[in-house]
């Protein structure tokens, strides 16, 4: 192909006329371009494989997008990934070599021709252009056949893998021979080596690997955090058991099963819980059962002086290294809302409900013997209170814990109705009521979306609960 100058001083132009014609530099030039294209090709495609995952595939091939042919070769090329990068590999690695072939001395002389119109002698013409040749060379190989064709298979994997699943298809059939044999030299190596190889199936995401991808595509917006939240609790609740979630015994509230309905309704009325365990002897260690509020009620419109030992329901006891998720469906199958948990003496260590394993996924559930949802009712700082217009004024008495017979009087629900029938509101005015100063902090369209109320250090107690007063904010 080409014949070397193997003396340094030797005559450029000849040697120029000797090695190549203007139409072998051209058909040269061409053969660059496509190994190039090639080379690009080849990057991309082993790119694609990694980056597009197979789960992608699979949501689009259920959702009926797309081209079905494509996508089901595209999905057994991931599933056999290993086979089908080394037909990647084979393309890149050829493609190198190509163009470390023709590729180096064509460049090589075309600087060479231009470097003649410069006053450097000819013998340092050779030199000059063999290492610019060089540095060109591997500066266009790697921008347009390694960089470029990365950050396309990266930044948009699924469309890139479309465009060269077919290609690679056919490519994978003309050197698969040749793959076999390098992937068969390479598993001797590696067994020889003590070493097992690479599997497609051996690829499973553990719990931290997943939360971390899941923390990746909330950052990028592909999901909602909510949904990585739950994911999170849904990982923790497969760990923990009964005695991570359990109501210690130390804080169980009980009843005697000597006691009547009309003793354990009026310990309702002071507790607000809606069922009680049962004990004998007061003695916790020897729960019988529970009692619910309604069974209560309703024996109570018959006979309040009924011992509870008649409305008694089934409990079940389970030991305290029971996993949660068990706990669950033994309560589902059982039918019970509510359970004993035991330690390893067989005494009482707590109680587990239902409410207590529904709040390990979702969060905080607040029922009516809570204080007031924390949206509507926020503890500042400075210990006021951001209080949003929208709270009724029964959960606003019931919060504070202080009782106004206006509002008894008031045909209004909630504190902003309250406030706008009775005063007339503008921006940053302060009403008392109280032992409460309400301030006007949000007042839009004539409604009041958020107050701030702040209790009075020390409760004047000549002044009647009921009175009120209106006092415009000091500048």
């Amino acid at each position: 192909m080409l014949k070397k100058c193997y003396d340094i001083t030797c005559n450029l132009d000849e040697m120029g006329n000797e090695n190549l014609t203007d139409g072998q530099l051209a058909i040269n030039l061409l053969i660059i371009l496509i190994v190039f294209f090639f080379a690009a090709f080849f990057v991309a495609a082993e790119f694609a494989l990694v980056q597009t995952r197979k789960s992608a595939l699979e949501s689009v091939l259920e959702a009926g997008k797309g081209n079905r042919r494509k996508l089901l070769r595209a999905l057994k090329m991931v599933q056999n990934l290993n086979e089908y990068l080394s037909t990647t590999q084979v393309g890149v690695t050829l493609s190198g070599i190509i163009l470390g072939w023709i590729g180096e001395e064509t460049i090589e002389l075309l600087i060479v021709n231009l470097l003649k119109v410069t006053p450097i002698e000819r013998s340092g013409l050779s030199i000059i252009g063999a290492i610019l040749g060089v540095l060109l060379l591997t500066y266009l190989e790697v921008v347009l056949t390694e960089i470029v064709p990365k950050n396309l298979s990266i930044d948009m994997p699924m469309r890139m893998m479309m465009r060269v699943v077919n290609p690679l298809h056919y490519f994978h059939i003309i050197f698969y021979p040749f793959v076999r044999l390098l992937n068969a030299s390479a598993g001797v190596i590696i067994h020889l080596m003590g070493l097992k190889p690479a599997d497609e199936s051996d690829d499973v995401l553990s719990q931290a690997e997943i939360l971390r991808l899941s923390r990746n595509a909330v950052s990028g917006g592909q999901l909602d955090k909510n949904d990585l939240l739950y994911m999170q609790r849904a990982f923790d609740f497969n760990d923990k058991v009964a005695k991570d979630i359990m109501v210690d015994r130390t804080s169980l509230e009980v009843v005697d099963i000597t006691d009547t309905v009309k003793t354990v309704i009026n310990y309702y009325l002071r507790k607000g819980f809606s069922r009680f365990p049962v004990v004998a002897n007061n003695d916790k260690d020897r729960i019988l059962g529970y009692v619910y509020i309604y069974d209560l009620i309703r024996q109570a419109q018959v006979d309040a002086n009924v011992r509870v030992s008649k409305l008694l329901r089934t409990i079940i006891t389970v030991p305290e290294v029971t996993p949660i998720q068990k706990l669950l469906q033994q309560m589902i199958s059982k039918k019970t809302p509510i359970v004993v948990v035991l330690d390893e003496y067989g005494g009482t260590s707590g109680i587990v409900t239902d409410k207590d394993i529904y709040e390990e996924l979702f969060g905080v559930v607040k029922d009516e013997i809570d204080d007031v949802s924390s949206e509507y009712i926020i503890k500042n700082k400075s210990g006021s209170y951001k209080v949003s217009g929208k709270t009724t004024l029964y959960d606003f008495e019931r919060f504070f814990r202080a009782k106004n017979r206006n509002f008894d009087e008031s045909d209004s629900v909630t504190i902003a109705g309250y406030l706008l029938e009775n005063y007339q509101i503008k921006q940053d005015m302060v009403i008392t009521l109280g032992q409460f100063d309400l301030k006007i902090t949000d007042f839009n369209r004539n409604y009041i979306d958020w107050l701030e109320v702040r209790r009075h250090v020390e409760e004047n107690k000549d002044t009647p609960q009921n009175n009120e007063q209106i006092s415009k904010e000091s500048n």
